[in-house]
């Protein structure tokens, strides 16, 4: 085995975060997206667990929406209710790759075992592991 297939995801993941509570209004989402250039937030729920991932498409899919409509729209309606995968900080890159295509991911949170965020892994951080 090489050294590059012995690394972890917590190795080449981006942390710190930005998150976002559950409860919030897109409106408070997209103003975080905006002003940080990142295209994902991890969302929170009441005790700080990982629960997924909002992206700046999700909040763009409610367009045209005023500032008023943003703000009207939680976090939650708008995550929907599809499965939200998480990855480990022991999975390997090649374990997040498949995964993130098995389920058509650009992005994953990456979640401690008792829930707490440690990361994320985009399609970005797993380019630079390879290059």
């Amino acid at each position: 085995m090489t050294a590059i297939t012995k690394r972890a995801v917590s190795e080449i993941m981006s942390a710190p975060v930005l998150t976002i509570e559950l409860s919030d209004s897109l409106w408070d989402a997209w103003q975080l997206l905006s002003v940080s250039g990142l295209r994902y937030l991890v969302v929170l729920g009441r005790d700080n667990e990982c629960l997924g991932l909002i992206s700046d498409r999700q909040i763009l899919a409610e367009i045209p929406a005023t500032a008023d409509h943003l703000g009207a729209i939680s976090v939650i309606e708008a995550m929907g209710h599809g499965q939200q995968i998480f990855l480990s900080p022991t999975h390997t890159p090649q374990e997040a790759a498949a995964l993130m295509r098995k389920h058509d991911q650009e992005a994953m949170p990456v979640c401690t075992p008792d829930g707490k965020i440690a990361g994320i892994l985009t399609h970005a951080d797993l380019v630079k592991w390879i290059s």
